[in-house]
This record gives C-alpha cells, sequence and structure tokens, in this order.
C-alpha cells in the first residue's frame, strides 16, 4: 500500500492520472446532456453526489477522513467546494443549449485565467511567452463566443462564469495544499454537491416550471421525475468519472505548480468533439475549429515552455493526501493547523530531485 501511495504522489505519475481523468471527463458532460431532456438538474447532482458518496465510503476513508477533519478545516474545504459546485451549476445549465464541443472549448479559458491568478495569489511567475500562450487561447474563446454576432447565444456567457468560479476552485486548492487531506477534501466537495442538488429538487418540487420551450430553463426547473434504468446507468458512469477527476485533480494542484497542470487539462478538448459528433452529429463549424485550434495552441506552447521535469514542483510541503486514501483516519493527525509549515524549514529536510539544472526561482518563463 506504501508504494502505490508513494507513486500517487510523485508529480509526473499526479499529471498522468489527471490527463487520463480529463480525457474521460467529457463522457460524463455527454451523458448529462443527454438526459437533461428529461431530468432536473437538481435531481441529476443530488443523485450523483449520493452514488459519489456511497463509493467513497465503499472503497475510501474518506467519509472518516473528513469527520476527522477539524471544524476550521472543514469551513474552508466546504467554502473551496462552493466554487466548484457554482461551476458545474453554470456549466451543465448551458448544455441544455449550445453543443457539447462549444461549451467544452469555452469552458477551457479556466486554465488560462488560474496560469493568469497564479502571479498574485501563488507568486508563480510568467513570461511573455506564456503570456502569449494565454492571449492565443483567449482569441480562441472569442472565436467561438462569437460577442455580438448572430450566432451570439447568451449561454455562452454562463460557461465564463463557470470557467472563473473552477479557476478559483483550483487556485484555493492550490493554497490549502498543506491543510487537511485529499481524502477529506474530496468527501467535502461531494457533500457541498449533494447540499445543493437537494435544495434544487425542494424548489423543483415546490415550484415546479412547465415546458417553456427553452431547454436551459426546462433543465434548470424542471420538477424531479422517476428516472429510466438507462438514465440510472449513465448517472452510475457519471459519478465514477467525477470520482476519478474529483481525485485526479486535487491531488495534482496539490502535487504541482498549478501553471504546469493547467496544459494537461486541455485533453479533454478533443474527447468533447468526439462525443459530440459521435452522439449528436454536431460537427463544429469553421470558426469555433479556429477557436479550438488556438485554445489547443495556447496550452501545448505553455506546456513546451514549462518544460515539466525543469520546473521546481512543489513536493518539499509534507501533505497527508493520498495516505489517507488507504490508511485509517485515526491515523491522521487530529489537531492540524490551518496555516501551512515553513516551506524553507521544509526545504532543508526534503528537495525534489532535479533531473535538470533550473534557474534560479526568479526567473520567468
Amino acid at each position: 500500500m506504501k508504494m502505490i501511495t508513494d507513486r500517487m504522489s510523485m508529480p509526473y505519475f499526479a499529471l498522468g492520472v489527471l490527463a487520463l481523468a480529463m480525457g474521460i471527463i467529457p463522457l460524463n458532460d455527454a451523458l448529462i446532456k443527454l438526459m437533461s431532456g428529461d431530468v432536473s438538474l437538481g435531481q441529476l447532482v443530488a443523485l450523483r453526489a449520493g452514488m459519489t458518496l456511497i463509493m467513497l465510503g465503499i472503497f475510501s476513508r474518506s467519509i472518516q477522513a473528513m469527520f476527522a477533519l477539524p471544524a476550521k478545516v472543514f469551513w474552508l474545504f466546504f467554502a473551496r467546494s462552493m466554487c466548484l459546485v457554482l461551476a458545474m451549476v453554470l456549466f451543465f445549465v448551458s448544455l441544455g443549449t449550445l453543443p457539447l464541443a462549444n461549451v467544452i472549448a469555452i469552458f477551457f479559458v479556466s486554465p488560462l485565467i488560474i496560469t493568469i491568478l497564479s502571479v498574485p495569489f501563488l507568486g508563480e511567475k510568467i513570461g511573455l511567452h506564456r503570456l502569449a500562450a494565454v492571449s492565443a487561447g483567449m482569441a480562441g474563446v472569442l472565436f467561438i463566443i462569437r460577442p455580438g454576432g448572430v450566432q451570439f447565444q447568451v449561454e455562452t456567457l454562463f460557461v465564463v462564469m463557470s470557467a472563473f468560479s473552477y479557476a478559483a476552485f483550483q487556485i484555493w486548492t492550490r493554497r490549502l495544499k498543506s491543510v487537511g487531506n485529499l481524502s477529506g477534501m474530496v468527501a467535502v466537495q461531494h457533500i457541498c454537491y449533494l447540499t445543493i442538488g437537494a435544495l434544487f429538487m425542494l424548489v423543483n418540487m415546490i415550484w415546479p416550471v412547465d415546458q417553456s420551450g427553452n431547454p436551459t430553463i426546462d433543465f434548470l426547473l424542471r420538477a424531479p421525475s422517476l428516472m429510466s434504468l438507462t438514465n440510472l446507468g449513465y448517472l452510475v458512469i457519471c459519478s465514477f468519472s467525477v470520482l476519478l477527476l474529483s481525485y485526479a485533480s486535487s491531488n495534482a494542484y496539490r502535487s504541482v505548480e498549478a501553471s504546469v497542470i493547467a496544459p494537461f487539462e486541455y485533453v479533454a478538448i478533443p474527447f468533447g468533439v468526439f462525443w459530440g459528433v459521435v452522439i449528436w452529429d454536431e460537427w463544429p463549424d469553421q470558426m469555433v475549429m479556429i477557436g479550438i485550434t488556438l485554445i489547443l495552441a495556447g496550452g501545448l506552447y505553455t506546456l513546451y515552455r514549462e518544460n515539466v521535469q525543469s520546473i521546481d514542483v512543489i513536493t518539499s510541503s509534507p501533505m497527508p493526501a493520498t495516505a489517507a486514501i488507504v490508511e485509517p483516519a485515526d491515523a491522521a493527525p487530529q489537531d492540524m493547523d490551518v496555516k501551512a509549515p515553513n516551506q524553507k524549514e521544509l526545504g532543508k529536510k526534503i528537495r525534489p530531485k532535479r533531473i535538470k539544472p533550473i534557474k534560479s526561482d526568479n526567473s520567468a518563463v
């Protein structure tokens, strides 16, 4: 077990698992879009969260780890997770109207936002090359949204707001890298999903909205209903994919520099196009393809400039992230302080092995 947990905490392994999860997650989005014509968003979110929590209780010690968290840490995790819940609601609401590939591509302005926010909030450096890559990605988003054009849809703004909320969630995750543990963090995340989904269901039961003619409004405000076996099967697949992404994303952002992780998330874009074509025959038009190309080019060029093996990844801050997945919850400290440990002292004890010589810590890429 120790070998497994040690490997999971390795930065390059964490990045590989994140890339795999980001390749699978568009299937979750496609299945949600398929169900949006029959089931309300609140019902899907609540049921998916319930299934995921059951899986966490069976296959991990996340629930025990959550109850072992100090109250202050729990509420920090809760507030952080609400950023993700808001991002999820805005993202899925837009799926009722917009093509899957467009939604996923627009949403991927979030890694660019993370790269920018990593400067004031994480103290990271961004040079001219990365700024150029971010600018290319932002231009790609404009090609897809086409503000002021005939084909502009207001739901695209929901996706942009979703991207900002997701960026805040990941930056917050990074700031909490030395607080609590990954298992407890993931459990709190799905408690937030369950809470918001249940609230939506309650509102939908009290004030249901009949067919309005707008797929987005119907998806958000439709009354709860019995689900078919097919939809329940879809929901199980969604639960597994989201659970994988929850662990992969949180683990990666707590182990590796945020601006290094961002390009790995672009794996989801071509898979979003694939599922849109296979299920709905939604072929992106020329403008959307130009936008997708710019977003991918910006991300890949950022990856090239960063050169993962040359970056001083944050492994000198010990964080009981993966250990709590397989070890008893009571093995974790019960009096964890919310403050991160002194980085200089820890750096003397544990230094990551560098494969190549690197520049000064103050140099911009």
